[in-house]
């Protein structure tokens, strides 16, 4: 295969929606359109507890409303049943598949991107616990058992991933909360966070909570990253989605970092760098394809930039992906992502 040529859509990275109707999406969040109006969506999400809970539990589909870039002042435990993707966690960009369980502090910004035919629903995608701050607090005060708590409660503002298989049974015990109620919905909860306390994770994200969480254009990049995240980072330009929001280059690389806290170009390296992972451990392509099919126009450029995002040469990652898939598939999974 030729550099130049295309790569199957398949697999978790595989778009969503093409270019051109991404960024139909994204022409309609122009500036000129006032925010909280039209197609713009803040991604401030409300969490409305049931009538006498202490806790919300529940479970989504994809897509859906809940189901987008968000934030929120409680902590969130996310569960995906089905399907692969591209997930962003604070400025953590990367892979998710089936089982995937990951704690989410307050207003640390989060969603996952699953790829999907048109008209296509996934049921049931998403399983959710969000509680507040001053509950899980007062808990730990009464029950010095939770104190272990603290630790993972205190990661969890830069997001954090459940690893090895304890993940599974954690992820079977709070899809079993849907299954009860009253004092049995409270006891398996309890449950549930007695064997966080001392369950194996890792932190995804280098920084924490975004600064101007609820500003103008927090909520219109809101829209920019869910398009992003569905398109082939080759084709992502920063011309291209400037000028489809009406805004100069300079001002949308302003509003991009005010909204996220991070630069457009250190984003689209991450996405890019979190497709040629895929492709590393994945397909059969040199480098150097994989290189040029993730949007690096040169080798040196892609090899420098894997290595200070991912600790190691594109070709070290390769080796590791094959050894790690050979071994296990639960440390495969911790290593990909």
């Amino acid at each position: 295969m030729s550099v130049t040529q295309k790569l199957p859509k398949q697999g978790p990275f595989s778009p969503i929606a093409s270019r051109a109707s991404a960024l139909g999406m994204v022409s309609s969040l122009k500036a000129k359109t006032p925010v909280g109006e039209g197609n713009t969506r803040p991604v401030y999400e409300t969490i409305h507890a049931e009538p006498n809970t202490s806790f919300r539990w529940h479970q989504h589909d994809y897509p859906g409303p809940l189901a987008r870039w968000n934030h929120h002042p409680e902590y969130e435990l996310h569960l995906i049943t089905q399907s692969e993707g591209r997930a962003i966690i604070g400025d953590h960009i990367g892979s998710f598949g089936p089982r995937q369980l990951v704690l989410v502090g307050p207003d640390l910004p989060h969603g996952w991107f699953s790829p999907l035919k048109p008209g296509e629903v996934l049921t049931g995608r998403d399983v959710v616990l969000q509680f507040s701050v001053k509950w899980i607090e007062s808990l730990m005060a009464l029950c010095p058992e939770l104190g272990g708590l603290r630790n993972l409660l205190q990661a969890s503002t830069l997001g954090v991933e459940f690893t090895g298989p304890e993940a599974l049974g954690l992820g079977e015990k709070l899809e079993a909360i849907g299954t009860f109620q009253g004092a049995g919905k409270l006891a398996a909860c309890l449950d549930l966070l007695a064997t966080l306390t001392s369950a194996p994770f890792r932190t995804l994200s280098l920084k924490g909570e975004t600064k101007a969480l609820n500003s103008p254009e927090m909520q219109r990049m809101s829209g920019v990253i869910t398009s992003l995240m569905a398109m082939d980072p080759s084709e992502i330009r920063h011309d291209h989605l400037a000028q489809d929001l009406g805004l100069c280059a300079s001002t949308f690389s302003r509003q991009f970092r005010a909204a996220t806290g991070d630069t457009f170009m250190s984003f689209l390296h991450r996405l890019r760098v979190c497709h040629a992972c895929h492709l590393l451990a994945s397909s059969p392509l040199s480098i150097t394809e994989i290189g040029a099919a993730s949007g690096f126009n040169n080798l040196s450029n892609f090899n420098r930039i894997f290595l200070r995002l991912r600790g190691c040469t594109p070709r070290d990652y390769r080796r590791h992906a094959r050894e790690m898939t050979a071994l296990s598939p639960a440390d495969a999974a911790d290593f990909l992502n």
